[in-house]
Order: structure tokens, then C-alpha cells, then sequence
């Protein structure tokens, strides 16, 4: 195995080098009205996902607070029931979903602000 490593080997280049790695970057002419449309369509369901989960929470939120407010009171005595920690583990959910995609959709939302004002400086 150390023969393979120690041997020199001569590398053929590639007939069709792959797309990413030309030497100068394709440049296409965009016109201003293509730039507002193409930033201001929406390919995911971000936003969509944010507000189920919003509705989850709210829906959620009685149970949760009957078990935080038993759990408080009662101390380690209190009767956990199912249904309220499942409601809680989907209020948990719910939370770290709201979380997770708002933080998606303002780091893409100040992504596609950065390239829209690159490509209208380019011009």
C-alpha cells in the first residue's frame, strides 16, 4: 500500500473541465424589472412553515401552561397525564421549529438583499 503513495502517477486533464472552475465568471445581463422579479419570488415555504407552527403553539399553549402550573404548584407530586405532555412536547416543537426557520428566512432574506445589490451595482 505504501507503493501506491511512494510511485509517481501523471494526471491526464480533463476533456470537459467541470462549469465551476473557468477561469473568468460568466457575467448575464439582467434588466432591473427581471432583478425586482426574481427577488421578489419566494421558492420555499419558509414563511408558510413559521405560521403553522405558530398556530401549533397557540393551540398548544392552554395544555402547557395547566402542566407548568400543576407541575409548579404540586411539585415533584404532581400526576403528569399524557395528553399534556404531549401537547407540551409539541409546544417544545413548535417553538424550536419557529426558531430554526425564522432564523433561515432572515439569513436568506439578507442574502438575496446582498446579491440584488451586487448585481445592480455591476450595472
Amino acid at each position: 500500500m505504501s507503493e501506491d503513495k511512494a510511485t509517481p502517477t501523471t494526471v491526464t486533464p480533463l476533456k470537459n473541465p467541470p462549469r465551476n472552475t473557468l477561469d473568468k465568471p460568466l457575467r448575464h445581463v439582467v434588466s432591473n424589472e427581471e432583478l425586482d422579479a426574481l427577488c421578489e419570488v419566494r421558492r420555499e415555504y419558509v414563511t408558510e412553515y413559521v405560521w403553522g407552527a405558530v398556530g401549533v403553539a397557540i393551540g398548544t399553549l392552554p395544555g402547557t401552561v395547566a402542566l407548568l402550573y400543576g407541575y409548579l404548584t404540586s411539585g415533584t407530586a404532581y400526576g403528569f397525564r399524557p395528553e399534556g405532555l404531549i401537547q407540551f412536547g409539541l409546544f417544545c416543537a413548535a417553538l424550536s421549529v419557529i426558531g430554526s426557520m425564522g432564523m433561515i428566512a432572515q439569513r436568506r432574506a439578507r442574502r438575496l438583499r446582498d446579491i440584488e445589490a451586487d448585481i445592480r451595482m455591476r450595472a
